[in-house]
């Protein structure tokens, strides 16, 4: 049974993920064996602290002592979640985690610039530790199934996928919902995206992405009306559609979680999640120059 600390208590996600690890208000089926949150960090939050007294007080309920510093919780804990709502408090908990070799998840938004994410991947190498972030979107029933069928159909030639963007200061841009859209369209197409453009809109944006095959994939990040999540795979010998469920996508992501602690390999290589937050950088500077392409290649560290 592997043993977990939390740290930040400012997201839904930190209740979630203990309520599955640790058996408490959740039916059977949302359950994960294999593990178990035992301490747990409040912390502060930029963005959001007015949620961590109430969080605090479920997670609480669910068996979790509390510490006063992360540090409290090393010789104690076998991996720690890092589950900070904004990507610019990810690379200080990281550090600290990762200097006290411990292996680590960090949640979505993995950070919020390029320097942050290079700096994080570059200490969990020096550590020789495992380090991984990834939404839990991508690993929904729906995404895995059409996966699945889009080979049997031929492989992917394009795709298209929808649903919420609400933005929120702190995680700029497509990193706060946004990201979720980014992730599925990635576990889609794969790597190797080479350039974006966005056009963007108070109540939308669609983003259109060049792959270097020439393949093309496109974001319609939703503000306005109806958020559902969807996907549309066009595939060599068919057009496959599917609505997102996100009814066992924190499940999934407890069970990724437990499989890469136990087997010290991440689900998501480091070079994809680079390349995402590449994208993402290249979606807001295309944004903010009405709309013309970036190359994600033009990113740059102190961007």
């Amino acid at each position: 049974m592997l043993r977990l600390g939390i740290v930040d208590f400012d997201t839904s996600h930190s209740i979630e993920f203990t309520r599955r690890f640790n058996h408490v208000g959740v039916s059977q089926d949302q359950c994960v064996e294999g593990a178990k949150v035992v301490l747990g960090f409040p912390g502060t939050s930029e963005m959001s602290p007015e949620r961590i007294p109430g969080f605090q007080k479920q997670i609480v309920s669910c068996g979790v002592e509390l510490v006063d510093h992360p540090s409290e919780m090393f010789g104690r804990v076998d991996a720690i979640l890092i589950n900070s709502l904004c990507g610019s408090a990810h690379l200080d908990h990281a550090r600290l985690c990762l200097d006290a070799e411990l292996p680590v998840f960090v949640d979505k938004p993995f950070a919020c610039s390029l320097h942050d994410a290079e700096e994080m991947f570059r200490l969990a190498n020096l550590a020789g530790q495992l380090m991984f972030t990834t939404s839990a979107l991508r690993l929904s029933d729906d995404v895995l199934r059409l996966a699945e069928n889009a080979n049997r159909a031929g492989g992917i030639t394009g795709a298209a996928v929808f649903g919420p963007a609400k933005r929120q200061a702190g995680n700029p841009g497509m990193f706060h919902y946004g990201i979720h859209l980014v992730e599925l369209l990635f576990a889609i197409m794969g790597p190797g995206c080479e350039a974006v453009s966005n056009a963007y809109t108070d109540g939308a944006e669609v983003i259109t992405a060049r792959w270097k095959d020439g393949r093309l994939g496109t974001i319609r990040g939703t503000r306005d009306g109806c958020t559902a999540y969807g996907v549309v795979a066009f595939c060599e010998s068919a057009v496959l559609q599917s609505q997102v469920s996100t009814q066992f996508v924190y499940r999934n992501l407890c069970q990724e979680i437990v499989t890469a602690f136990e087997t010290g390999k991440s689900p998501v290589a480091h070079e994809i999640s680079l390349e995402i937050v590449r994208f993402i950088l290249s979606c807001m500077k295309s944004e903010q120059n009405d709309g013309c392409q970036v190359d994600l290649s033009s990113i740059k560290e102190d961007d």
